[in-house]
């Protein structure tokens, strides 16, 4: 199965009526590799409860300056793609970050919009690679 790399989430019913998964590049792999771990809390993962990050630790923290919040999520970035995605040589991680108003008329609901950038070496290919992509944090409502 080396070199063959699915598309999650992975569609069951699919599979179900005897078609094949989508397959995807060992690029595209390691970005849902990466978004998969921004997005999963430590311990959230019962079969290995080291897989995720400590980002979801301050998802309720409305005191850290967004600095603090930028250092502890590229930390925690890291340690989770070095620990967990072992076909990538880290070389860099940025994190930018906006309030963001998610609400409708009449209905202030602001979050913190978190924009990844993720660049290293694919080990497999040796080519560069560059993830880019965003999340939401915090439940900021007024």
């Amino acid at each position: 199965m080396k070199g063959i790399y699915y598309k999650i989430p992975i569609d069951f019913e699919g599979i179900i009526h005897k078609k094949e998964a989508d397959k995807i590049s060992i690029d595209n792999s390691i970005g849902q590799q990466i978004f998969l771990l921004a997005t999963t809390a430590l311990g959230e993962c019962k079969f290995d409860e080291t897989f995720g990050t400590e980002i979801w630790e301050l998802d309720f923290d409305l005191l850290k300056s967004d600095n603090q919040l930028k250092e502890y999520i590229v930390d925690a970035l890291k340690k989770g793609i070095e620990m967990h995605e072992k076909r990538l040589l880290l070389e860099d991680v940025e994190v930018f970050i906006n309030d963001f108003d998610l609400g409708v008329a009449g209905r202030k609901r602001m979050k913190k919009k978190v924009m990844l950038s993720i660049k290293g070496q694919v080990l497999e290919t040796n080519r560069f690679f560059l993830f880019h992509n965003a999340f939401f944090v915090g439940p900021l409502s007024y």
